[in-house]
């Protein structure tokens, strides 16, 4: 089955199928039985030709990443591959919701207030602020 993304902050895949348990299937895109090979995206199965892109046509494969449109895969080649953001403080990937002041993003977690120390969460958002020496402060 296929793996939610999210806010489209990473791809969907898909994955191959060699039996057909559980009685006929239907596809996703034509809505005809499949006999055979399918391809499982999207929380539908699809006939392998029939799993393509909604806005170039063109067959995805189940080994690559690709969005959601209206129920049908659309490729990174149309959408572009989902932006990957970088804490400034430990160098790791941030995923989710990010906190950002000029070019440089952080996870919640990495920043803390310069008056109190107290680490943010997310749910701090609203109490945040930068000061003029780009200091961040809940207090």
């Amino acid at each position: 089955s296929a793996n939610c993304c999210g806010c489209a902050s990473s791809g969907i895949n898909a994955e191959y199928g060699a039996n057909m348990p559980d009685g006929p299937k239907i596809c996703g895109g034509c809505n005809k039985g499949i006999v055979g090979k399918w391809v499982t995206g999207l929380d539908q199965v699809w006939h392998h030709g029939c799993f393509t892109c909604v806005s170039c046509s063109r067959v995805v494969s189940p080994t690559e990443s690709f969005y959601e449109k209206d129920g049908k895969p659309d490729c990174f080649d149309c959408r572009g591959a989902p932006k990957v953001f970088t804490c400034s403080v430990c160098n790791q990937q941030i995923s989710g919701t990010r906190l950002i002041h000029l070019d440089k993003n952080f996870h919640y977690g990495c920043k803390s207030c310069k008056t109190c120390n107290k680490a943010f969460t997310a749910d701090d958002h609203d109490k945040i602020k930068i000061t003029a020496a780009g200091d961040f402060v809940c207090c």
